[in-house]
């Protein structure tokens, strides 16, 4: 099954680019302190803020705790997000997580 996923240093960036360009939604450092290899995005949403499209993805931060935050990022960010062979364990178990609560 195809999923997309990012590596740490992807989210960092993604993140990063997300606070420069004053996107709403954010991950706050402590949600970026422990590294792990994989995030997956398992919901995304197409908005428009200010005129300008973005996306809001949900991060599954914790494939086990069931951990998610929401992410602003552009279009193109979006786009350019691998999209990965993972297992079907792996797939429903970053699908089960769920999203946080839509922010306001």
């Amino acid at each position: 099954m195809k999923m997309k996923v990012l590596e740490y240093e992807g989210l960092k960036a993604l993140n990063d680019s997300s606070i420069k360009a004053g996107r709403s939604q954010n991950l706050p450092a402590e949600q970026l302190a422990e590294a792990q290899d994989r995030y997956w995005i398992n919901e995304h949403r197409l908005r428009e803020r200010d005129g300008q499209s973005e996306v809001r993805i949900c991060v599954v931060l914790g494939l086990f705790t069931s951990q998610t935050a929401w992410l602003d990022v552009s279009p193109d960010e979006f786009a350019a997000i691998p999209e990965i062979d993972v297992s079907e364990e792996e797939w429903e178990t970053a699908m089960c997580a769920g999203a946080p609560p839509s922010p306001p």
